[in-house]
């Protein structure tokens, strides 16, 4: 007689070898009708010893453990490289494995479609840094729902079935910039705003927000359409090319996105040293930039307590299991020369 393989129960079941292999052996929770049909599969196929293994786990649960993936941005955009390295520390402290990462670049949507269904056969949990597109909360409706826990870090998703969020609360970033724009520029002065991507719903809430505030303050501020730099410093760096030989009277651009280091290197070489950068951080050398007067302010996240959230959120969610997306907003550092 043929020996039955979770591969067959799989394909039997019309789910991923993954997800049987949650059932069966009791590793991560898995939704109640996807979990029956793993059974109900395993039944009629003779996986008897697996079965009775599986039955027996609600009773007598295994211990939890947490395969973790995350999708994060390529490594030369901003501090994805550092946070990956916070994430890795906090998952062998909490969770006593080695996190699987994937990197891509942000407006890479078929590379993140194939990753995500990627790692939904490897991993129990799954971080990810994306853009807000249908066919990508589409692909994650189709995951989660096969038992992979996913959360959107940084930037949040339109509702389709992710776990949660973790990251800041962008409306008080954004009005945070506002409000020191407001107060560091003369009426009438004219702002420009980069953005990563239209999509990224973290910057769009940023930028939101900051138009708000400046609007409040109703110092007649000219705010321009924002520019991208789809996150990298190459990108920064020919979207303030771009505005420099565009607006001779610029008085400041908000960043809240990736690629500031080359928005310094274009202001640094066009010798414009009366243009203000507010920008989001941390970055390369962004102490020193700030010491130089290349940068005004910066919002700084705090990398390692975001990270340590991740990883204890994780845990809290494989050990009990919850189905309602929680929330986690996590505060920021403002920084300017004199506190550094």
């Amino acid at each position: 007689m043929k020996k039955i393989s979770m591969s067959d129960i799989a394909r039997e079941a019309g789910v991923g070898v993954a997800t049987v292999d949650r059932v069966l052996n009791g590793r991560a929770p898995v939704r109640a009708e996807t979990r029956q049909k793993v059974l109900k599969t395993a039944e009629q196929l003779g996986y008897r010893a697996a079965l009775l293994q599986a039955i027996s786990s609600e009773t007598t649960p295994n211990p939890v453990t947490a395969r973790t993936g995350f999708i994060l941005l390529a490594k030369d955009h901003s501090f994805y490289a550092s946070f990956a390295e916070q994430l890795t520390h906090a998952a062998r402290q909490s969770l006593q494995v080695e996190p699987e990462f994937v990197w891509l670049d942000i407006d890479d949507t078929e590379g993140m479609v194939a990753s995500l269904y990627a790692l939904a056969e490897r991993v129990d949990i799954l971080g990810v840094v994306t853009l807000d597109h249908p066919l990508i909360r589409h692909t994650i409706q189709k995951i989660t729902a096969t038992g992979v826990r996913v959360y959107a870090l940084f930037s949040d998703l339109s509702p389709c079935g992710h776990s949660g969020y973790i990251g800041l609360d962008n409306q008080k970033a954004g009005r945070t910039a506002g409000w020191f724009a407001g107060r560091l520029l003369e009426k009438n002065a004219v702002i420009a705003i980069l953005l990563g991507d239209h999509r990224f719903t973290c910057q769009e809430s940023c930028e939101i927000s900051f138009r708000s505030a400046l609007r409040e303050n109703r110092s007649g501020f000219i705010v321009l359409e924002p520019l991208k730099t789809h996150e990298s410093q190459q990108g920064g760096y020919a979207a303030t090319r771009q505005l420099l030989s565009q607006h001779e009277n610029l008085a400041m651009i908000y960043a809240p996105c990736g690629g500031i280091e080359g928005v310094i290197q274009a202001l640094k070489e066009s010798g414009r040293n009366t243009i203000k950068l507010l920008c989001h951080g941390p970055i390369a050398d962004g102490d020193l930039s700030l010491i130089e007067g290349r940068i005004e302010v910066m919002l700084r996240h705090r990398l390692d307590a975001i990270a340590h959230s991740v990883i204890s959120e994780f845990s809290r969610q494989m050990r009990q299991p919850d189905n309602s997306p929680v929330h986690i907003t996590l505060p920021f550092d403002i920084i300017t020369p004199e506190n550094i």
